[in-house]
């Protein structure tokens, strides 16, 4: 029963829910971690875990086992990160999803760092990976926070702020020119036309089953000169003039600053798209970088 082993298999499949995801992250067989788990199971006499669909829910007994080795293995890496922390005391680490405009997390984090002194500045590593792999690496202690545009369904996280996005319609002022744009502020009109020119995101991102939404309802058909599930690229589209796009008004903010992009949007948003930041609340050691963090997205809306 106390088999180090088998207690950390049981606490990572516990935060994972998941035998498959949890092999992948401890990279040995699943096999392997079923046996640990059945090994620890029969030790104590009792059930740990029950099967929901494709994921493992915790019994009453696994809660009670979990509780402890969550508080255990709190410790652990605690310890893990001062023994080989080389001397770090200030680490910020930063999970976004791939949905997210890597732009607009760059001007973020940069922005926050301006707000520090040199010699105060915490060391930030800045990583992107699927929604799925984030959730994977905050439930085990690789990430301090996570940026998502998928809301959060887990006991262990929390929601720390939901930002609304406001979605625009953009173009250059010589593609509005050239389909007879100038002057219209009908958008329905606008639309219409426009409609025929976008560059959009790939068929799998939230934010394009939201425009495939809208524009339904709309009673639009669209046509699309180009799709790309990297949303920068969209952008890019947009500034060389092929293109409009309908887009998170915060990836554009510069283009329109310097009038290199214009809105047509003739409403503050067609509709909003959500950001989540999700992190453990009891983390108080990163409060000052995450009201930092809160203040600089807000700001970019």
């Amino acid at each position: 029963m106390r088999n180090f082993n088998h207690l950390y298999y049981f606490y990572i499949v516990a935060k994972l829910k998941n035998v498959t995801s949890a092999a992948k992250f401890l990279k040995t067989s699943q096999p392997s971690i079923s046996t640990q788990i059945k090994t620890l199971e029969n030790n104590i006499n009792q059930s740990l875990f029950t099967k929901r669909g494709k994921y493992l829910e915790l019994t009453e007994e696994g809660s009670i086992v979990y509780n402890y080795c969550s508080r255990m293995f709190h410790v652990y890496d605690d310890l893990e990160k001062f023994l080989y922390g080389n001397g770090i005391k200030n680490e910020i680490r930063i999970g976004f999803c791939t949905e997210i405009s890597r732009p607009f997390i760059s001007s973020i984090v940069n922005e926050i760092m301006k707000k520090y002194k040199a010699k105060n500045r915490p060391l930030i590593k800045l990583s992107c990976s699927s929604h799925e792999t984030l959730l994977e690496k905050i439930k085990t202690n690789k990430l301090d926070f996570i940026l998502t545009n998928v809301s959060n369904h887990d006991f262990e996280l929390s929601i720390l702020k939901e930002f609304k996005m406001p979605i625009i319609l953009v173009g250059t002022n010589s593609l509005i020119r050239d389909l007879g744009l100038n002057g219209i502020t009908r958008l329905d009109l606008i639309l219409k036309k426009a409609v025929g020119h976008l560059a959009l995101p790939s068929e799998h991102l939230r934010l394009r089953i939201e425009t495939n939404v809208y524009l339904l309802l709309k009673k639009l058909n669209y046509k699309t000169i180009f799709e790309s599930d990297i949303l920068s690229s969209i952008v890019q589209s947009a500034l060389e003039g092929i293109t409009f796009g309908l887009l998170p008004k915060a990836y554009v903010h510069k283009e329109l600053q310097n009038k290199t992009l214009k809105n047509l949007s003739p409403q503050k948003a067609l509709w909003y798209h959500h950001l989540f930041l999700i992190g453990k609340e009891n983390d108080s050691s990163k409060d000052l970088f995450l009201e930092k963090m809160i203040g600089e997205i807000e700001s970019a809306l």
